[in-house]
């Protein structure tokens, strides 16, 4: 190690596909060194320098892409103060704009206010540096040692030492990430467009023959209801004209109409949002450079420690096969799809320590078959598939602690499951019955969350939740943000372990999302590939699942397919 290296970058722009490097500072003992010219010899000297040391520096993502792009350099060994003030913050200028720039964070641990002109910051072309620029660069780096220093002591003071150091070595794999992009088959997106556009004609075919059906008589030269389905006052009159008793149509209440016309509507809307949404945004992210989906990923982009991603949000693509067929793995390569099974259960299972939950992953069980056993008091064995899909959506409402309304809702919305308030109540009260001790650790985490206004979770992070909630909201919180954010901190550690362990293998981290990994790998090699990858997952969650497995399951196909 050459010790520590305060360090920034000045570039052309954003982008690391087309923009470049024109100045690098480092700051290293008393001495701040400004490099804007890269010949061969300086790139190895920093390469050197840079790779065997500890570099520290503010929103580091975005230097070490241009580096890797620009110079194939790799920094690893990394200390960013922007996630170092996210974690300090307990999460909370995550979601805070402006709170955790370097200007931010400069006024608060030196009292220097750092001038961030756009028209200095957006100067640095390649051309002689004006004095001003010399001073706004040689800045960026002199303020950094102090706020390190301080930055330190609160981490250790916090506890936080553990999960700053998984969202260190999560650095280089967002970098990795970012830079692989994902492919898109744009013969296939036009099939699907066509294909889209047809089921959108035949799903509006629908909901206007049931509306006539149903007595509506305003009908167009077609003999159809004359309506546009896209005008929420156009289909609510409609609607009431066939004497439905609704004030809107939004989608809940849509899906809560006791009547044909509501599911036709959405499907018309689910095919309309795919369309509109997703497969005629794809083409309008395709890098003009890369060919590829470029999309922009921040790995503290929520207060729980989750992935946010952006431009487009890959995280929301939906579980529609034909959608996700549409990211193709290029020619002699393949698509290694690999997530957690029921993470979020099986980390509830552990920090509850209830014992059915333990029992049935230590036997490699079913626990949603279990309990739909127990919920309608019959075997295991007579479970039917829509009653393990019903116990599915028991298993994560209750285990968050929803209520029996909001279980309700949440049954018709993800599930298309019709329950009465009065049998979501009875579920409720037989579920937690039957999960006693489950049951009690939900309550005290509840309670705890609601005093303290925070939790932290066993990896160490700490989530602060905002001021002035109202009690239930706080214990809501207590119960499911140790869970996802204790989820988004395995992935993490994962994806920084898989970034070292795949290097030989040439592969591309193309997606994340929340407890799955998507991966693109040379065909000669993605069993041996596919392995490690189920591996180091595995293990990354065996750190904190003590007392059942951890299990990760792993396709390997064409395209995206899970």
């Amino acid at each position: 190690m050459s010790g520590i290296i305060f360090f920034d970058t000045e570039t052309t722009g954003l982008d690391p596909f087309k923009d470049k490097i024109t100045l690098i500072q480092i700051k290293q003992g008393n001495k701040i060194r400004l490099v804007k010219t890269f010949t061969e010899a300086q790139i190895s000297e920093m390469r050197d320098v840079l790779e065997n040391s500890l570099i520290v520096g503010h929103n580091l993502k975005f230097d070490l892409k241009f580096l890797k792009q620009q110079f194939n350099i790799n920094p690893e060994n990394l200390f960013d103060t922007y996630i170092a003030e996210i974690l300090i913050s307990g999460g909370q200028k995550a979601r805070q704009k402006g709170t955790a720039t370097l200007e931010a964070v400069t006024k608060q641990y030196t009292g220097i206010q750092l001038n961030k002109s756009r028209d200095v910051r957006s100067s640095f072309n390649g051309s002689e540096l004006t004095a001003e620029q010399i001073k706004y660069a040689a800045m960026d780096v002199a303020v950094l040692p102090e706020i390190h220093k301080k930055q330190q002591e609160q981490l250790k003071t916090l506890g936080l030492e553990k999960v700053f150091e998984i969202e260190m070595g999560c650095i280089p794999a967002t970098v990795w990430l970012e830079l692989s992009g994902l492919p898109l088959d744009k013969d296939g997106l036009n099939r699907v467009k066509g294909e889209t556009k047809k089921k959108i004609e035949d799903a509006e075919l629908k909901v206007k023959t049931i509306l006539k059906e149903s007595g509506y008589k305003n009908l167009d030269l077609f003999g159809l209801p004359a309506v546009n389905l896209g005008s929420p006052i156009q289909l609510l009159g409609v609607m009431r004209g066939i004497g439905l008793k609704i004030d809107s149509t939004g989608d809940e209440v849509i899906s809560g109409i006791d009547h044909p016309i509501g599911k036709a509507i959405k499907e018309y809307r689910k095919q309309q949002k795919l369309l509109t949404g997703f497969i005629l945004k794809y083409p309008e992210h395709v890098h003009k450079v890369t060919g590829r989906i470029q999309p922009t990923f921040n790995q503290v982009g929520t207060n729980t420690g989750r992935f946010t991603s952006s431009k487009p949000n890959m995280q929301q693509v939906p579980h529609d096969k034909s959608i996700r067929a549409l990211f193709k793995a290029g020619k002699g390569k393949k698509i290694i799809t690999a997530d957690y099974s029921q993470i979020e259960l099986r980390i509830i299972a552990e920090v509850s320590q209830e014992p059915k939950f333990l029992e049935i992953y230590n036997n490699n069980s079913d626990l949603h078959r279990l309990t739909a056993s127990l919920l309608l008091n019959k075997p295991e064995s007579e479970i039917t598939k829509e009653e393990r899909q019903q116990a599915k959506a028991v298993n994560f409402g209750f285990a968050y602690g929803l209520g029996a309304q909001s279980f309700k809702e949440k049954t018709k919305n993800d599930y298309d499951i019709d329950i009465s308030i009065e049998q979501a109540q009875e579920f409720r009260n037989t579920f937690f019955k039957n999960y006693p001790v489950l049951a009690s650790y939900l309550q005290t985490a509840a309670r705890t969350a609601a005093g303290q206004q925070q939790i932290r979770n066993k990896s160490g992070r700490i989530v602060r939740f905002e001021q002035g909630l109202e009690a239930w909201q706080y214990e809501n919180m207590g119960r499911n943000t140790p869970i996802q954010s204790l989820s988004a901190d395995i992935t993490k550690t994962a994806m920084g372990r898989l970034y070292h362990k795949l290097k030989p293998f040439n592969a591309k981290l193309i997606n994340a999302v929340h407890d799955e990994l998507v991966f693109e790998v040379q065909e000669d090699r993605v069993t041996e590939a596919a392995q490690i990858i189920k591996d180091e997952m595995e293990a990354a969650g065996c750190e904190y699942l003590k007392s059942i497995p951890c299990i990760v399951e792993v396709v390997m196909e064409e395209s995206w397919q899970k």
